[in-house]
């Protein structure tokens, strides 16, 4: 039987329960394996990270689509749309490519789904076994596959790749993935395979400790960012920012429209890893990392700054950008966060940043307590209003004659006002996403 878009969706949010975790991999072996392992028909990047990991991926995927690679992307999570997670060449798969898949994975989840709740496919890999599929399915040459949290047990860490990628270490995620940096480092170190380069970024001693061990009783070379490879800022500037590049080969005056200062890192990391693939040419690079996008990551999107500060390392890179960027402009905030983050230290960073904040309720049965949020503000945010919806939250926002005006927190927020700001309504796969 043939199901609709929101019939696919409904299912996998409410049957393969959205944002429940399962570890271990056995499952998702399986799964492939009665799918024949799609897994094995395409070569693959594997990064992960505590921070940079979706910049790191992004900016892969528009190197090797610009190298002449046929390229598939599987990112997490997705703002607005689940079709967000699946991309080939830069471009979103359409509806039809994402139901043939899913047909099926369903078939074959639900033959797990006898042996017993253990064996039955979470939400994560249902939709990691999608996108290897339509991979299959479309030919692609290289994917860069995005980890989806920690490593050693995501459901992405069945793929041998080309290169892996460890952009960052810090404490995160410490109920499933340990309460310490070394306990972390061990579960990103998981991606790393035998005899498999491996690419790092800005990783503190003790875990670098970590990954130089479990690298090197695998034979696995590791690429160090400061020691292997470099690179040097040239200039900050919104949606024209630019770096040197010193790898195997040098490239001066990178252009770069992603904006933060973590990018040009992100960038230096993804330039190493690709060029241990394949050499680099000068000219795509430039072309690629121009057209290289996150929607709803520091976007001026119809003049509204968009960007999810949604723990305190992500919001003290957004203060850091927006006095980078905005320093001298004044600022007005729609801020919303989950229950579930750490809100006081995001409030506490970010709140003095601005003239006035609207505090909101983001879409998700994840943020409840969202005047707890507001009370909070308070402490230290002098100006502070409570709006619980948030689509009457943007319009008090539009009203502001405030230079900036920005919508900040949760990516939930984040990719629900997006959508209406694109849209102008809010469509049945976002109101499915907020139950």
């Amino acid at each position: 039987m043939t199901v609709t878009y929101l019939e696919a969706l409904k299912y996998l949010y409410f049957n393969r329960p959205f944002g429940k975790i399962k570890i271990g991999l056995y499952r998702i072996e399986e799964l492939l394996n009665i799918l024949n392992n799609p897994e094995k028909t395409f070569s693959s990047f594997h990064v992960t990270g505590s921070n940079g990991k979706g910049s790191t991926t992004t900016f892969l995927h528009y190197l090797s689509r610009f190298h002449g690679f046929k390229t598939g992307g599987y990112f997490s999570p997705h703002l607005s749309s689940i079709l967000e997670r699946y991309l080939i060449n830069g471009e979103k798969v359409s509806k039809n490519t994402f139901l043939k898949s899913f047909e099926k994975i369903k078939n074959a989840a639900e033959v797990l789904d006898k042996k017993g709740i253990d064996y039955s496919p979470s939400f994560f890999e249902f939709a990691t076994a999608i996108a290897f599929e339509i991979f299959k399915n479309e030919n692609v040459e290289i994917s860069t596959i995005e980890v989806g949290l920690g490593g050693r047990f995501d459901a992405t860490n069945v793929i041998i790749p080309k290169v892996s990628v460890i952009t960052t270490v810090s404490l995160e995620h410490t109920k499933i993935l340990g309460n310490s940096i070394e306990k972390i480092a061990f579960e990103k170190a998981g991606i790393i395979k035998e005899n498999t380069p491996v690419v790092i970024g800005s990783i503190p001693n003790t875990a670098k400790e970590v990954i130089y061990e479990i690298a090197n009783k695998k034979g696995a070379k590791v690429y160090e960012l400061g020691k292997d490879f470099n690179f040097e800022i040239n200039k900050l500037s919104f949606n024209e920012n630019s770096i040197n590049y010193y790898g195997d080969k040098d490239i001066k005056d990178i252009k770069i429209s992603l904006n933060g200062t973590h990018q040009p890192i992100n960038a230096a990391i993804a330039l190493k890893a690709f060029e241990i693939f394949n050499p680099l040419n000068e000219n795509v690079v430039n072309d690629a990392f121009k057209r290289a996008f996150i929607p709803g990551r520091f976007e001026l999107y119809k003049n509204i700054l968009l960007d999810g500060s949604h723990n305190p390392q992500a919001a003290e890179k957004f203060v850091e950008n927006l006095d980078i960027y905005f320093k001298n402009k004044s600022k007005v905030a729609v801020f919303g966060i989950l229950d579930d983050k750490d809100k006081r230290k995001v409030i506490e960073k970010i709140s003095k940043k601005f003239d006035h904040i609207i505090v909101t309720c983001p879409p998700s049965h994840r943020a409840v307590n969202c005047e707890e949020t507001f009370l909070l503000t308070k402490e230290y945010c002098n100006s502070v209003e409570f709006v619980k919806d948030p689509l009457k939250a943007l319009e008090k926002l539009q009203k502001y004659r405030s230079e900036l005006k920005v919508v900040t927190g949760s990516f939930y927020l984040v990719g629900y006002i997006r959508s209406y700001l694109e849209n102008g309504y809010i469509d049945e796969e976002l109101n499915l996403m907020r139950r």
